[in-house]
């Protein structure tokens, strides 16, 4: 973990506005709450959390994500979370609004998003064992770029170029000390996911 970690990369537009009431924060909230309490999201011991959730809203290109430098807290109120309403690949600019800033890894989250339309849900977490075993048993892995960078982007579109991201819903960020990233039509499809990844490992 190194001193970038957390740090927002892309270009911003961010809107302050007042909290977002949208049913997506409590969806959100209900898985994070099991993440955190399993240590796949939380905070460094420097302070800089880690580990951002996102959920698509019924407009097309939107989604609710964790707000940035949010992984210490157990709990996450509706102020601690931002819509992300369209990313600009060419330009690497993300446009947001709401009470706090989106997580670092936003352009990331939009980066899956533009995969399949049906892609509803993303979940990013930290753990050094679930890190080192996908790496190791040939799991979809992105090259050794760092997070939140237009290569970080470029590299996901090329893994899943020929592949159906459903049959394969999951990757390392090689590039990106403990991160693996898992999606899917729902958070449960993501969610449960990610458990099946554990119980292989530990079994």
């Amino acid at each position: 973990m190194n001193d970038e970690e957390g740090v927002i990369k892309y270009s911003l537009k961010y809107k302050n506005t007042g909290e977002i009431s949208l049913k997506e924060c409590n969806k959100i909230e209900s898985v994070r709450s099991r993440l955190f309490a399993l240590g796949l999201i939380g905070a460094y011991s420097n302070g800089i959390g880690y580990g951002n959730i996102s959920l698509k809203t019924k407009t097309k290109s939107s989604f609710v994500i964790t707000a940035t430098q949010t992984g210490e807290l157990e709990k996450l109120s509706s102020k601690c979370y931002s819509l992300v309403e369209k990313v600009d690949f060419k330009k690497f600019k993300t446009y947001a609004k709401g009470p706090s800033k989106p997580s670092s890894e936003a352009i990331t989250h939009a980066c899956i998003y533009s995969l399949n339309k049906d892609i509803k849900a993303v979940i990013h977490v930290h753990n050094e064992k679930i890190w080192d075993y996908m790496l190791k048993n040939n799991y979809l892995s992105t090259n050794d770029t760092p997070y939140g960078t237009l290569e970080m982007v470029e590299d996901i579109k090329n893994i899943y170029k020929n592949i159906d991201p459903f049959l394969h819903n999951a990757f390392v960020m090689k590039g990106h000390f403990e991160g693996v990233v898992t999606f899917g039509e729902t958070l449960k499809d993501a969610e449960k996911t990610l458990y099946q990844i554990i119980q292989k490992m530990i079994n």
